[in-house]
């Protein structure tokens, strides 16, 4: 994926195209989002009404392109942008520590990290936590049992996971950050001895 040329709509407010993926009930649409060039991705999906507008739309299992897609906002799961066209860093800042994570929602499993402030904890990180959920280096997978007829997977460097579609979220059994407390990686023997 790749963000587009910046263009300039009839109100002449400047906007950048932002390719993404976006899961839904229905599966993996993509397509195209259109937000005004100053403005934060994660603050278009927040404050875009109940439809957000997706251009060069392709459906899941299809192979037309719709030339424009109203894309239900709240019907999203989960939302892969192209992370530089979407001006979100690949990795967290000085202030935060990345945590890994379990999060599920209803047929599928998303793998990956986020990152909160250093000694903080996951459920007071998901006290706070509203719209979407920023997941790095995310692996997506479906899960067999809920009726999906094949297994598929995808990997995504970022991954923005609806709050209200997710059904619950873990910590993951073995830790990539440090700084938390929490499980981190068990020890080595070495260490141990």
């Amino acid at each position: 994926m790749s963000a587009l040329a910046s263009s300039t709509p009839t109100d002449g407010t400047p906007q950048r195209a932002v390719e993404a993926a976006c899961y839904t009930q229905a599966g993996w649409i993509t397509g195209r989002f259109h937000l005004p060039t100053s403005q934060a991705f994660s603050d278009f999906l927040l404050q875009s009404g109940a439809f957000l507008p997706l251009t060069d739309a392709a459906l899941p299992d299809d192979d037309a392109v719709l030339p424009f897609f109203a894309l239900g906002r709240d019907g999203l799961r989960a939302v892969a942008p192209d992370p530089g066209g979407a001006g979100i860093e690949s990795t967290g800042t000085r202030f935060t520590s990345p945590w890994s994570v379990t999060c599920l929602l209803g047929d599928s499993v998303v793998e990956g990290q986020i990152d909160f402030l250093t000694n903080q904890r996951l459920s007071d990180f998901l006290r706070a936590a509203r719209g979407f959920i920023l997941v790095r280096e995310a692996s997506w997978q479906t899960l067999p049992h809920v009726g999906n007829p094949r297994s598929e997977s995808r990997h995504f460097p970022v991954l923005l996971v609806n709050v209200a579609q997710l059904v619950g979220i873990a910590d993951a059994e073995v830790q990539r950050g440090h700084g938390h407390p929490g499980r981190l990686a068990p020890p080595s023997e070495t260490e141990a001895g």
